[in-house]
């Protein structure tokens, strides 16, 4: 596959990937505004996820896990992040609206470009093009969120 192919395949799957995160704040809102608590939101979500995942990649588990054990490790530290966003995302959304906790979680350019800086500098190429628009999302993010609560 050629590497613009890739990178318009990758670009619609980002885009997938916010329709899905941002139907999925709704949903969570609606789930922990009066029915569940947030730590039992983020146990059934994730379940639910987990279920998702081993039905569709289960099948090279194995595989994956005994060829590269340092990708494991990355994977599995990558797994408690994203496990502590989650029930960050769980609590946030249980005490404040979504439309004010759905922008702030989207100051996440900021901190991937911080990330990326300190641990990926060899793979990423990161330009002063790229700083700039993560900045304006992030003062949209803050004008947005500023906006709602004056």
């Amino acid at each position: 596959m050629s590497t613009r192919r890739n990178s318009l395949i990758g670009r619609a799957f980002g885009i997938g990937a916010g329709l899905a995160y941002g139907i999925s704040s709704v949903l969570i809102r609606q789930g922990v505004g009066n029915l569940a608590p947030p730590l039992v939101g983020a146990a059934i979500a994730m379940l639910a996820g987990s279920l998702g995942l081993s039905i569709n990649g289960g099948r090279g588990i194995k595989t994956g896990l005994t060829e590269n054990k340092r990708a494991v490790v990355f994977l599995f530290c990558s797994g408690l992040a994203a496990a502590g966003g989650v029930i960050a995302s769980f609590f946030a959304l249980s005490m404040a609206p979504v439309v004010i906790i759905s922008p702030l979680q989207s100051t996440t350019p900021l901190f991937t470009l911080l990330w990326s800086w300190l641990f990926l500098g060899h793979l990423e190429k990161i330009s002063r093009r790229l700083v700039l628009g993560s900045v304006l999302v992030v003062s949209g993010v803050i004008l947005i969120t500023l906006g709602k609560t004056m």
